[in-house]
């Protein structure tokens, strides 16, 4: 038999290589709580804290077994321009203006781009896009892979039409998360409010995609990752919503940072978003 050269034999190792990387990454890998969740916040009127019980295990189960009224995974050009707006910012709070072009359609999903920037206060840029559609309550998830830096806001939100924001999860490398509920006041006569938990994890989260949700009823809310259900909130009908979904990176000193010298080339990837309907049983 002819023997297979060195320059052969490491080719193949490297390639074996790559494609196992590729397929690991491809795939959510669960991750747990590395221990109970920290109160970020007090309780709202809008919204007090509860365990999570074996009944929300079961809930969440449920809806991720069922077939969404929204689906995506993010590898058609054109269907993230006609489902999608991207944003386009320049915030003094952050390391980073937003940009449409930094958002990108790939055959892994939505690549957000960070990039040198040339036309904001900042040095860099980063993206952000939100759904032209507006959802009623509902099941939520999206398969992210945070980016490999501190000082980036890895973020999912849901945006409400009176003007509540439900973070799903605001991930900062390397394994922690928040989440929770903010109101935004529309006059100088209210002020913002919010109440969230900190949920620090055994993973890193940036080694591979990893599932975020939250179950949305009239009564309540339920946060998951990896299908596991870490937190809950009573809303006993304060939201009424509809809302847009959002999903963004930012650069900011406070998302665990300081962000580093170059964080250009290191950025979020949401494999996809999946929207399900609330069933009859829980509206």
């Amino acid at each position: 038999m002819p023997k297979i050269n060195l320059l052969t034999q490491t080719l193949v190792r490297v390639l074996l290589a790559t494609v196992a990387s590729t397929l690991m990454s491809s795939f959510a890998l669960a991750t747990s709580l590395a221990g109970p969740v920290t109160f970020g916040s007090p309780d709202q009127t809008f919204g007090t804290r509860r365990p999570v019980t074996a009944a929300d295990r079961a809930l969440i189960a449920d809806y991720r077994s069922m077939s969404p009224i929204f689906a995506t995974t993010f590898s058609k050009p054109d269907e993230l321009q006609s489902d999608w707006t991207a944003q386009t910012d320049d915030l003094a709070a952050l390391k980073s203006c937003r940009r449409p072009g930094n958002v990108e359609a790939s055959n892994v999903g939505a690549r957000f781009k960070t990039l040198v920037a040339a036309d904001c206060h900042a040095r860099w840029s980063t993206g952000s896009i939100f759904t032209k559609a507006q959802y009623p309550y509902g099941f939520f998830e999206a398969r992210m892979k945070i980016a490999d830096i501190k000082g980036m806001n890895n973020a999912f939100w849901l945006t409400t039409q009176d003007h509540y924001e439900i973070d799903v999860g605001e991930v900062e490398y390397p394994n922690y998360s928040h989440l929770g509920l903010q109101y935004w006041p529309t006059s100088k006569s209210e002020k913002h409010a919010g109440v969230g938990f900190g949920a620090k994890f055994t993973d890193n989260l940036s080694y591979g995609f990893h599932d975020y949700g939250v179950l949305w009823t009239p009564r309540e809310l339920i946060f998951e990752v990896d299908g596991e259900p870490i937190a809950a909130l009573k809303t006993n009908g304060t939201i009424k919503g509809p809302a847009n979904v959002w999903l963004s990176a930012a650069l900011a000193d406070w998302a665990n940072g300081p962000v580093p010298n170059h964080p250009e080339g290191h950025g979020m990837v949401v494999q996809s978003l999946r929207i399900t309907a609330l069933k009859s049983s829980d509206r």
